[in-house]
Formats: structure tokens, C-alpha cells, sequence
């Protein structure tokens, strides 16, 4: 009898335990199941391909030559210098000259294209000028492609009288169009400017998995638009890149057989680190942790791709030459204090930093003419 109780109960255990191994495994499957698929979600938040553009959720309240009345909100009673658009038109708005506790008045410095009446739906505009650089800037200009290993890709050509010419580089989900801002400023000053497109702009060839890879193999056509410059005349370069278009000009100049024809390096809110950027977004939407990790995960497996070769802080040691970066504390879109552990890791020597507190890639919006004067120091300096 003894020896049939000491056998008897491991197997009574093991009938026992065999139910609930099995839930657990269930409960595991499913959860790194759920797991995996929230990952998955997310990641093509951060790589899919999207053109849409906001909605048009202002209604003009008023309007005549020289003002235009807007319903209060932080967008319209924002100080600086930003764009109206709506269907068919836009126009450059200058600072606030009046409101109440439900509207703004503002003047109303330029209708760039299009009919402005009251009724009109609208959105403010960060990019304030559309929709190339003839109808937003009055600046002439040329359609070229430029060679890549994809194929061609569109950009525009200003000419101008200097050797060195600008290369400017737009965000995720954008197009050249955001650059304006900046064409602008240095077609003032006298440099040729090529505006580049990238895999999967508009217009463009798709990257041959369709997806975003956060500036490290779209580096390879801003690569190839330095290429072209210096094959058509420019001496040396600037490169000027936008949020994602600032990732992507770091890896581009990274990865550059010859750095110097790259006389200089300007950053507009740049992604200088995805991963704690991606923490932050992540943060942003009550998304926990274990999700994030996952995503972050299965965004470098879908887009072949390390983040940790995408913090530049990384690199520090790679950038000798002089760099001007725009940062804005109050940026909810990109990781700016990873932006200022760059700069302190530079030669002060050859390092501008220009802080404002408008929101990402706004620092022009806030004060075009502070953000003028600083790059114009920049530029003579180099």
C-alpha cells in the first residue's frame, strides 16, 4: 500500500498540473500574439506610406484686403508667421491684430493662389507656402531628375550665382513643398538650391518594399542628389533636411564615399534618435511598454533596418564640419532633447544651435526673421 501511494500522487499531480500548463501556454500564445499584432499596428504607423492631407476644420469668419478672421484655437492664435490653406488656395498669414474670446484677426501678408472669402473652410498651414517655389515664392525654376539606383527622382532647381549649392531634404510624409521655407532664405542670399525627392514621395519610385525606412536607405538618393549637383556645376554642397529629411542627410553624409564636398550640415527638427523618439510617441498614446519594444522590433525587421545605427549620437565622433541645428522644445512629434545630446557632443567651435518653442519644424513660423539672421551667420562663417 505504501508503494502505491508514492506513485500514485505524482500522478495525481501531473493530471492536475496538465490543464493548467495547457492555459498557460494559451494565455502566452495569446498574449505575445496580442503582443505581436499591437506591435505590428504601431510599426505601420511609423513606416507606412501616407499622403493624406489634414482636414480642413477652420471656417473664415471674415475677410478683406489686409486681415482675416479665424474661430480661437492654439493654432490661429499662434504668434509668427504661418500658412492658410484651403481647396484651391493659399495664403501667408502675418501676426495676431485682434480677437476675442472666439475669434483672431490676423493680417493677412499675401493670397498666394485661389479665391479667400468668408465661409471658406481652411487649416492652418506650417508649410505657409505652396505650391512650388514660382506660386509660393515668385522664384523661377527648373523640373530635373536626378538619377538613383530606383530610377529618377523629381526635384527643383533654382539657380543662383554661388559654387555651393543647397540640397534641401523634406520630413516622412511630406514633399518639397516643406522646404520652401528655407528655399526661400537662400535664394535671397545667392545659392543654387535643389529641393530632392526621395523613395515614395509623389511622383517618385517606390522603396521595393513600399515602406518608410527612416532615413537610412533614403540617404541613398540624397547620396545620389550630391552626386548630381557636383556633376552639374556645384563646387560643394550644403545639406538642409527637415524632421526625417534631417535623419536622412545624417546618414546620407555618413555614408558618403567623400565628405568633403559637404561644406556644411543644417538640421530642422531632426530625428536624431528613432528609438527614444519612437518612446516618446509610444508614451504620447498610452501605448506600454512591451507593445513599443515589440514595434520597435518588428520596424527594423519589415524595414531592414537597425534604430541603434540611426541615433547619431552614436556617430558624433563622424561629423568634423560646421552644423546648425534648429531645435524646438516644444516639439510633440520628434525627440528634441536627443537633438541637444548631439550638439554637446560637437565641436562648440563649428556647432549653432537656434532654440524656439513653436512645435516641429516650426522655428521659422515662430520668427522667420531670427531664423534668417541665424542662418545667414551660419552660412558666412563656413
Amino acid at each position: 500500500m505504501k508503494t502505491t501511494l508514492e506513485t500514485d500522487a505524482p500522478a495525481r499531480r501531473r493530471r492536475w498540473l496538465r490543464p493548467l500548463v495547457i492555459t498557460l501556454s494559451v494565455l502566452l500564445v495569446l498574449a505575445l500574439g496580442g503582443l505581436g499584432a499591437a506591435g505590428w499596428y504601431f510599426s505601420g504607423e511609423v513606416l507606412n506610406v501616407t499622403h493624406e492631407e489634414d482636414p480642413y476644420e477652420l471656417t473664415v469668419e471674415a475677410v478683406d484686403d489686409t486681415t482675416v478672421t479665424l474661430p480661437l484655437s492654439e493654432a490661429t492664435e499662434q504668434p509668427g508667421t504661418w500658412g492658410l490653406q484651403w481647396d484651391g488656395g493659399q495664403a501667408v498669414l502675418g501676426e495676431v491684430v485682434a480677437g476675442d474670446d472666439a475669434t483672431v484677426t490676423r493680417t493677412l501678408d499675401a493670397i498666394l493662389f485661389g479665391d479667400l472669402t468668408e465661409g471658406t473652410k481652411a487649416r492652418i498651414d506650417k508649410w505657409t507656402f505652396r505650391d512650388d517655389p514660382k506660386t509660393g515664392l515668385g522664384l523661377d525654376f527648373e523640373d530635373v531628375a536626378v538619377p538613383t539606383d530606383l530610377g529618377d527622382m523629381p526635384a527643383w532647381y533654382l539657380p543662383n550665382d554661388s559654387g555651393t549649392w543647397v540640397i534641401t531634404v523634406h520630413g516622412r510624409n511630406a514633399s518639397p513643398a516643406e522646404t520652401l521655407r528655407g528655399v526661400g532664405v537662400y535664394a535671397d542670399l545667392g545659392y543654387p538650391v535643389l529641393a530632392v525627392t526621395y523613395r515614395n514621395d509623389e511622383g517618385a519610385p517606390k522603396a521595393p518594399n513600399g515602406l518608410h525606412s527612416l532615413g537610412e536607405y533614403e540617404s541613398d538618393d540624397v547620396a545620389a542628389a550630391v552626386d548630381y549637383a557636383l556633376a552639374n556645376g556645384a563646387q560643394d554642397v550644403i545639406l538642409h533636411g527637415w524632421s526625417m529629411g534631417g535623419a536622412t542627410i545624417a546618414s546620407a553624409y555618413r555614408e558618403l564615399d567623400d565628405t568633403a564636398p559637404v561644406k556644411g550640415l543644417v538640421f530642422d527638427s531632426p530625428v536624431m534618435d528613432w528609438n527614444s523618439t519612437l518612446d516618446m510617441q509610444a508614451a504620447d498614446r498610452d501605448v506600454i511598454p512591451p507593445i513599443t519594444w515589440a514595434a520597435k522590433r518588428i520596424v527594423e525587421f519589415r524595414a531592414d533596418i537597425d534604430l541603434d545605427e540611426l541615433d547619431q549620437r552614436n556617430f558624433a565622433d563622424d561629423f568634423g564640419l560646421p552644423i546648425l541645428l534648429y531645435v524646438d522644445t516644444a516639439d510633440e512629434t520628434v525627440d528634441h532633447t536627443a537633438t541637444l545630446d548631439f550638439a554637446d557632443m560637437l565641436d562648440p567651435a563649428q556647432t549653432t544651435v537656434m532654440e524656439t518653442a513653436s512645435g516641429h519644424t516650426a522655428s521659422w513660423n515662430e520668427d522667420p526673421a531670427a531664423y534668417t539672421a541665424t542662418l545667414e551667420s551660419y552660412l558666412a562663417s563656413l
